[in-house]
């Protein structure tokens, strides 16, 4: 026996073998041009030993037992597909197709939607690999999918373990918000800074944290309303940098009303604890005591998920180091913010988001603290001054 070189005539031998003398691969294709490739036709009970040529075409009747095609099923490996009785429409032996492909397997061969037996299906689910038919077909991002497939994608997320929705919370609604308020609040009070001037005008005046008009007027929203307030373009541009970077995170893992609620109550202890210390001469505005809670309370969150809070100790210090060192800072302000958001961090991390009801007890108490604290405050300037 010879070894047939490519191209060529056997090595040892002065002849070739003829070539049907031995059965022909079931990979074989034939040398004529557009032929389609053969495989040995399998043996039926009764039939016959297959001999030298005895082939099967592909796509055509097998030959001698019961009626169908050859075909390939997704994966390249050869079928056989038995006839339906009466219609004669050939079903996969192989199961569902794989998914994306035509349902039979084959450009153009049919199957039967396993929602509607009665209606052909060329299209199987990218994800099941079920067949469906034009009526089951949910456009997906490649190929279709089915109906149950795309109604678990539509599921929505479940809840993170501070309370946040990864699906609803992480677009940074609340945030952007925020910022867009405090934008609006900048060009209000004339862009400070950005006109070459720092003229203080009347919305400024209306808004900020004034601790005589508090004592006299008893004007306790201006604890709220300072925080979206600033008085030149650094002040403002640090002061939402940092508010886009800490709350889209936080907003996303404690969820919108928890991370409001981080905010405000922030916000407000900050500008309580100046109002405190200056009395009525506290004079200052700007969203740095609600972002003080912040790094707050984003570290109390990264200490209870375990993970590296290196970085958020060196912004915390920074940032002390900064208010200590220049002049015009309300460092009250954000010693105030940031020991608020101490206590909101350790509610928020600590106890269990399902506990809702435990979490706005303490919120709640926090505030009624916050605004008691004021209230006694303007309680004891009026006693001793006459306005």
């Amino acid at each position: 026996m010879s070894v047939e070189e490519p191209g060529g005539a056997a090595s040892g031998s002065s002849e070739a073998e003829p070539a049907s003398t031995a059965a022909p691969s079931p990979w074989e294709r034939p040398t004529g041009a557009g032929t389609p490739p053969t495989m040995p036709k399998q043996s039926e009970p009764g039939d016959s030993a297959p001999g030298p040529g005895h082939q099967q075409v592909w796509g055509a009747p097998q030959q001698g037992g019961s009626s169908g095609l050859w075909a390939r099923d997704a994966s390249g490996m050869p079928v056989w597909e038995e006839a339906d009785e009466p219609s004669g429409r050939s079903t996969p032996g192989s199961g569902h197709p794989a998914p994306g492909v035509p349902a039979g397997g084959q450009s153009g061969q049919s199957n039967r939607c396993y929602r509607h037996p009665d209606r052909d299906a060329f299209v199987s689910c990218q994800r099941c690999g079920r067949p469906i038919c034009p009526d089951c077909m949910r456009p997906a991002a490649v190929g279709f999918h089915c109906p149950e497939e795309a109604a678990a994608a539509r599921t929505p997320a479940s809840p993170t373990q501070f309370g946040g929705r990864a699906d609803r919370d992480s677009s940074g609604l609340i945030t952007k918000i925020l910022i867009g308020i405090c934008l609006v609040a900048y060009v209000l009070e004339g862009v400070p800074g950005l006109t070459g001037t720092s003229h203080v005008n009347q919305f400024t005046l209306d808004y900020s944290l004034i601790g005589v008009d508090i004592a006299q007027k008893h004007e306790y929203w201006r604890l709220v309303t300072a925080a979206f307030l600033h008085g030149s373009v650094l002040h403002i541009a640090f002061n939402m940098y940092a508010l886009f970077l800490l709350g889209t995170q936080l907003e996303a893992i404690l969820g919108r009303v928890r991370y409001l609620a981080l905010f405000f109550a922030c916000a407000i202890g900050g500008n309580t604890l100046s109002y405190v210390i200056h009395d009525e001469k506290a004079f200052s505005y700007g969203a740095s005591t609600a972002i003080f809670g912040f790094f707050a309370a984003y570290y109390l969150i990264a200490r209870r998920l375990r993970v590296n809070t290196n970085q958020i100790l060196i912004v915390v210090g920074i940032n002390l180091l900064i208010t200590f060192s220049i002049s015009g800072i309300d460092k009250w302000g954000h010693i105030g913010g940031l020991a608020t958001g101490v206590v909101l961090g350790l509610l928020y991390a600590y106890v269990p988001a399902r506990r809702v009801a435990i979490q706005a007890l303490g919120t709640a108490a926090v505030l009624a603290i916050l605004i008691v604290a004021a209230v006694l405050n303007t309680q004891s300037l009026t006693a001793l001054h006459t306005f």
